[in-house]
Protein backbone atom coordinates (compact mmCIF):
# COMPACT_ATOMS: atom_id res chain seq x y z
CA UNK A 1 0.00 0.00 0.00
CA UNK A 2 1.27 3.56 -0.84
CA UNK A 3 0.75 5.94 1.75
CA UNK A 4 0.84 8.82 -0.79
CA UNK A 5 -1.14 7.00 -3.40
CA UNK A 6 -4.04 6.67 -0.60
CA UNK A 7 -3.49 10.09 0.33
CA UNK A 8 -4.10 11.85 -2.62
CA UNK A 9 -7.30 9.57 -3.32
CA UNK A 10 -9.01 10.14 0.02
CA UNK A 11 -8.07 13.80 0.12
CA UNK A 12 -5.36 14.66 1.76
CA UNK A 13 -4.64 17.04 4.41
CA UNK A 14 -7.71 19.46 3.53
CA UNK A 15 -9.99 16.66 3.86
CA UNK A 16 -8.26 14.00 6.41
CA UNK A 17 -7.46 16.49 8.71
CA UNK A 18 -4.06 13.68 9.29
CA UNK A 19 -0.66 14.09 7.62
CA UNK A 20 -1.00 10.77 6.03
CA UNK A 21 2.66 9.56 5.53
CA UNK A 22 3.10 6.10 5.83
CA UNK A 23 1.21 2.60 6.76
CA UNK A 24 0.98 3.91 10.32
CA UNK A 25 -0.57 6.79 9.54
CA UNK A 26 -3.12 4.83 7.65
CA UNK A 27 -3.82 2.47 10.30
CA UNK A 28 -4.44 5.25 12.40
CA UNK A 29 -7.01 6.77 10.50
CA UNK A 30 -8.28 3.17 9.87
CA UNK A 31 -8.58 3.40 13.41
CA UNK A 32 -9.76 6.62 14.06
CA UNK A 33 -12.38 7.28 11.28
CA UNK A 34 -12.35 9.05 7.72
CA UNK A 35 -14.52 11.86 7.40
CA UNK A 36 -17.60 11.24 5.23
CA UNK A 37 -15.95 13.30 2.76
CA UNK A 38 -13.29 11.15 1.81
CA UNK A 39 -15.99 9.01 -0.34
CA UNK A 40 -16.87 11.52 -2.82
CA UNK A 41 -13.42 12.55 -3.05
CA UNK A 42 -12.45 8.77 -3.64
CA UNK A 43 -15.47 8.65 -5.97
CA UNK A 44 -14.56 11.58 -8.32
CA UNK A 45 -10.26 10.88 -8.06
CA UNK A 46 -11.46 7.58 -10.16
CA UNK A 47 -14.34 9.05 -12.20
CA UNK A 48 -17.42 6.88 -10.24
CA UNK A 49 -20.49 7.78 -9.46
CA UNK A 50 -20.16 8.35 -5.65
CA UNK A 51 -23.27 6.00 -5.25
CA UNK A 52 -21.32 3.04 -6.42
CA UNK A 53 -18.28 3.93 -4.07
CA UNK A 54 -21.46 3.63 -1.41
CA UNK A 55 -22.29 0.47 -2.65
CA UNK A 56 -18.72 -1.10 -1.97
CA UNK A 57 -18.53 -0.33 1.78
CA UNK A 58 -20.49 -2.14 4.65
CA UNK A 59 -22.57 0.55 5.41
CA UNK A 60 -25.47 1.57 3.92
CA UNK A 61 -26.52 5.66 1.92
CA UNK A 62 -29.46 5.90 4.06
CA UNK A 63 -27.23 5.28 7.48
CA UNK A 64 -24.69 7.85 5.24
CA UNK A 65 -27.30 10.41 5.38
CA UNK A 66 -27.04 11.43 8.58
CA UNK A 67 -23.54 12.63 8.70
CA UNK A 68 -21.97 15.19 7.71
CA UNK A 69 -18.85 15.44 5.22
CA UNK A 70 -16.51 16.33 8.45
CA UNK A 71 -18.14 13.17 10.47
CA UNK A 72 -16.04 10.24 11.25
CA UNK A 73 -16.78 7.13 9.14
CA UNK A 74 -16.70 4.09 12.37
CA UNK A 75 -13.42 2.13 11.25
CA UNK A 76 -14.83 -0.85 9.69
CA UNK A 77 -15.95 1.61 6.75
CA UNK A 78 -12.66 3.64 7.29
CA UNK A 79 -10.88 0.51 6.79
CA UNK A 80 -12.80 -0.66 3.69
CA UNK A 81 -12.50 3.09 2.67
CA UNK A 82 -8.53 2.78 2.55
CA UNK A 83 -8.17 -0.56 0.85
CA UNK A 84 -10.41 0.84 -2.04
CA UNK A 85 -8.75 4.01 -2.60
CA UNK A 86 -5.10 1.68 -2.61
CA UNK A 87 -6.59 -0.64 -5.19
CA UNK A 88 -8.16 2.27 -7.11
CA UNK A 89 -4.50 3.62 -7.17
CA UNK A 90 -3.18 0.22 -8.35
CA UNK A 91 -5.17 0.10 -10.97
CA UNK A 92 -5.55 3.10 -12.50
CA UNK A 93 -1.48 2.87 -12.40
CA UNK A 94 -1.39 -0.20 -14.08
CA UNK A 95 -4.57 0.12 -16.37
CA UNK A 96 -5.16 3.94 -17.07
CA UNK A 97 -8.10 5.50 -15.30
CA UNK A 98 -10.71 4.89 -18.51
CA UNK A 99 -9.58 1.31 -19.26
CA UNK A 100 -9.28 0.52 -15.39
CA UNK A 101 -13.23 1.08 -15.15
CA UNK A 102 -14.26 -0.38 -17.80
CA UNK A 103 -11.90 -3.60 -16.17
CA UNK A 104 -13.89 -3.36 -13.30
CA UNK A 105 -17.60 -3.46 -14.86
CA UNK A 106 -16.16 -6.22 -17.61
CA UNK A 107 -16.05 -10.21 -17.35
CA UNK A 108 -13.05 -11.51 -16.92
CA UNK A 109 -12.13 -15.18 -17.89
CA UNK A 110 -9.70 -15.55 -15.01
CA UNK A 111 -12.17 -14.32 -12.60
CA UNK A 112 -14.50 -16.84 -13.49
CA UNK A 113 -16.09 -14.72 -15.86
CA UNK A 114 -16.99 -12.46 -13.41
CA UNK A 115 -17.16 -8.98 -12.92
CA UNK A 116 -14.29 -7.40 -10.86
CA UNK A 117 -16.09 -4.73 -8.85
CA UNK A 118 -18.76 -7.60 -7.78
CA UNK A 119 -15.36 -8.81 -5.71
CA UNK A 120 -15.17 -5.55 -3.99
CA UNK A 121 -17.29 -5.77 -0.95
CA UNK A 122 -15.10 -7.93 1.36
CA UNK A 123 -11.18 -7.41 1.89
CA UNK A 124 -10.76 -10.97 0.24
CA UNK A 125 -11.95 -9.64 -2.38
CA UNK A 126 -10.02 -6.44 -2.96
CA UNK A 127 -7.02 -8.85 -2.30
CA UNK A 128 -8.12 -10.85 -5.30
CA UNK A 129 -8.59 -7.97 -7.63
CA UNK A 130 -5.33 -6.72 -6.30
CA UNK A 131 -3.76 -10.03 -7.11
CA UNK A 132 -4.84 -9.83 -10.90
CA UNK A 133 -3.52 -6.18 -11.27
CA UNK A 134 -0.08 -7.50 -10.20
CA UNK A 135 -0.40 -10.48 -12.88
CA UNK A 136 -1.61 -7.68 -15.49
CA UNK A 137 1.07 -5.52 -14.57
CA UNK A 138 4.14 -8.40 -15.02
CA UNK A 139 2.61 -9.23 -18.27
CA UNK A 140 0.66 -12.79 -17.14
CA UNK A 141 -2.38 -13.55 -18.25
CA UNK A 142 -5.28 -12.24 -16.37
Amino acid sequence: MTAYMVNERLGGYGILKHAVKNDFDLAYLAANGVPKASIQHLADSVGMDVKDIIALLPVTSRNLQRYNDVDLLSNVVSDHLISLADLFSIGVRVLGKEYFLDWLNNEIPALGQEKPISFLRTHAGIELIKTELGRIEHGIFA
